[in-house]
């Protein structure tokens, strides 16, 4: 008694009859489902012959419909993890390099928002070139770049590459060429660029010259044009990178607005109420030794004479550590408390 079987067997003389049939299944299931879905779009054999081996309606995903897949680890690139095959190798994987916060423009805007203006939420046209110009060689930088640019947009590249770009060492000293500072402002974001322990007494020096050489000069004409005073600076910001005492003990005394921010030592905070006596705004935040967990920082505040600055209206100590006697020592003997910033 022989029985019938409806499948191929093993001695089928067409091997790929079951692929055939499932390609025929597949086509009238999908022609079934655009029929009912009154769809006439056209799909291509290649498509066809690249669907699920299951039918369509049969296939489901290998997560919860109420919860989306699990996004990729940031090591491996979701090009190749998806690939069928065996696994890519480690040379081909993407690492994701950790960035520090304080080394993002969103932390560094944050941080310097006291003293600086903050930057708009959509960048002017002349600062979006600016961007572009300042990421040239240093050589054509210096060349062909700043000789054109005015003090105004000099300044306003100054700030803008201190929080999306910081300025190289080179790059900035050539932009505060001759006056030691661009428009009255002086900003140092490191690791990029360092404030050299002799700046302020070189830029002072090399100011002397230029004026004394300029009143030296005898005059053309009555109406020949004489060289304008130029300012002095008003506007220091430091972050990220350290201050020396040579440099915290010659800075200008016409500073009024100043920034010391997540300086990686701690300064002679005690010596700078006699520097720079005409304070109106100072920011000492995210500096670890005046933190929290610092055992150091209660003296370091402690030992500031607060009252030499009668003009301290702003002082920021973002996560700093502020006691009650400390504020007592700064608002005495004032007719407005100064507004302290945490």
């Amino acid at each position: 008694m022989s029985r019938s079987s409806t499948g191929p067997s093993h001695t089928d003389p067409n091997p790929r009859a079951v692929n055939n049939l499932l390609h025929t299944l597949r086509g009238e299931q999908f022609r079934h489902s655009q029929n009912l879905q009154r769809i006439r779009t056209h799909v291509s054999a290649t498509l066809a012959r690249n669907s699920p081996t299951l039918p369509i309606d049969l296939s489901s995903p290998d997560y919860p419909l109420d919860r989306p897949p699990a996004k990729a680890e940031a090591s491996h690139s979701s090009a190749y993890k998806n690939c069928p095959g065996p696994e890519a190798p480690k040379s081909w994987t993407l690492t994701s390099k950790e960035v520090a916060e304080e080394d993002t423009p969103v932390w560094r805007a944050r941080a310097v928002s006291l003293v600086l203006p903050s930057p708009p939420p959509i960048p002017s046209l002349s600062n979006l070139c600016l961007r572009v110009l300042a990421a040239l060689s240093t050589q054509q930088f210096k060349q062909d770049i700043i000789p054109h640019l005015p003090s105004h947009l000099q300044r306003d590249l100054v700030r803008q590459s201190a929080i999306y770009s910081p300025l190289s060492s080179a790059k900035l000293y050539a932009l505060c060429e001759p006056d030691g500072h661009t428009d009255t402002e002086l900003v140092v974001v490191g690791p990029n660029a360092t404030l050299r322990d002799d700046y302020f007494i070189r830029a002072t020096r090399d100011t002397d010259n230029v004026d004394s050489h300029s009143n030296n000069k005898e005059d053309a004409s009555w109406d020949s044009e004489r060289e304008c005073d130029v300012d002095p600076l008003r506007t220091f910001v430091l972050m990220s990178t350290r201050l020396a005492t040579s440099s915290l003990l010659s800075l200008p005394p016409t500073i009024t607005r100043m920034a010391l921010i997540n300086l990686p030592t701690p300064i002679a905070l005690h010596r700078l109420p006699g520097t720079c006596p005409l304070l109106v705004v100072l920011d000492l935040s995210y500096n670890t030794w005046l933190g929290l967990k610092s055992g150091s920082a209660e003296k370091i505040l402690d030992r500031v004479e607060w009252s030499r600055w009668s003009h301290l209206r702003v002082l920021g100590l973002r996560e700093c550590h502020v006691s009650i006697g400390m504020l007592v020592k700064l608002n005495r003997g004032r007719w407005d408390d100064v507004e302290i910033v945490q």
